[in-house]
């Protein structure tokens, strides 16, 4: 395509769709601060909304605006730390709070295509969603019973308590397992987890069908985004480039074929998505140039231990 073609044709309606998408963003970005309360709550650690909001927002700048992937996981980990138990818990509840949504983002798909089945006659868009979403339940599935099994996760609890150093993949069965025990103890407030997390990518969903109307994309209806955005993010989530360049565009292209969308919109909307996305997180560079100072050690419900 042309470069011409990527430029979206501006209407009387485009800056309301911009200033939706923008907000939905923000809005989205928010929820997550919650969804990571949540799963401290999983290990009974309480911090304040407004440290974990101005920790999420100084990491999304990270991750997003700067040269990074996972840069802003580094940030919300140091920062928070200082005001938990340990390194570990810090690490295990940034772990966890990642996983949430490669739970959420594949059910989200299956259910959407299911409400809506004329995409799955539209052949290969459809049967990659379902390859991609399928694929990612079963690769959690296999990590969570390797995590969760009692041998494995002491081994690498107890190389993890050794080095001090939770990082590598035996960083993350630790975070894996502390997660699994945590929600086996608590249900109910593994529940809160997921509803949080839902809650985080339907409202990125949204962003993205207002994007859409952006770009000008016929038949862009927010079921459709529901059915077949989530296996996009699954795959621009994949430590492949440079803030899912190229892996998202050409992951567009191929299932917003099953709505017949032109290669250059479905590339176009990609790219807005990426720009909107570091529009929003430039937002958290005065978090993150401000640093943090923590008010005191967080500490674990008396009445409630902690699983080991």
């Amino acid at each position: 395509v042309s470069l011409n073609d990527l430029v979206p044709t501006w209407t009387a309606a485009t800056p309301a769709w911009i200033a939706l998408a923008l907000g939905l963003q923000g809005a989205a970005l928010s929820i997550q601060a919650v969804r990571w309360q949540r799963v401290l709550a999983l290990f009974d650690q309480r911090l304040p909304m407004r440290h974990l909001l101005s920790m999420t927002w100084a990491g999304q700048f990270v991750s997003n605006v700067l040269p990074t992937a996972f840069g802003g996981d580094v940030v919300r980990i140091a920062r928070s730390a200082p005001e938990l138990d340990s390194v570990g818990t810090a690490f295990a509840s940034i772990t966890l709070e990642r996983l949430t949504g490669w739970v959420v983002l594949p059910v989200i798909s299956l259910v959407a295509l299911a409400v809506h089945p004329s995409l799955l006659s539209a052949g290969t868009p459809p049967a990659l969603a379902l390859a991609i979403d399928v694929g990612t339940l079963i690769a959690l599935a296999s990590l969570l019973i390797a995590a969760g099994h009692s041998s494995v996760g002491r081994v690498a609890t107890a190389r993890v308590v050794a080095d001090e150093n939770p990082s590598g993949w035996r960083g993350l069965l630790f975070g894996v397992y502390r997660g699994v025990r945590a929600a086996r103890t608590y249900p109910s407030r593994a529940a809160t987890v997921m509803a949080a997390g839902a809650a985080f990518q339907l409202v990125l969903c949204a962003a993205v069908w207002a994007e859409g109307q952006i770009v000008g994309i016929e038949g862009l209806t927010l079921l459709a985004v529901l059915a077949l955005f989530p296996p996009v993010a699954i795959a621009q989530n994949l430590p492949i480039g440079l803030g899912g360049l190229g892996v998202r565009e050409g992951a567009l292209v191929i299932l917003l074929g099953a709505l017949g969308t032109p290669d250059a919109q479905a590339i176009a909307l990609g790219l807005v998505h990426y720009l909107a996305t570091v529009a929003v997180s430039a937002l958290g560079a005065p978090a993150f140039a401000a640093g943090y100072r923590p008010t005191k050690p967080g500490r674990a419900d008396p009445e409630t231990p902690l699983p080991e």
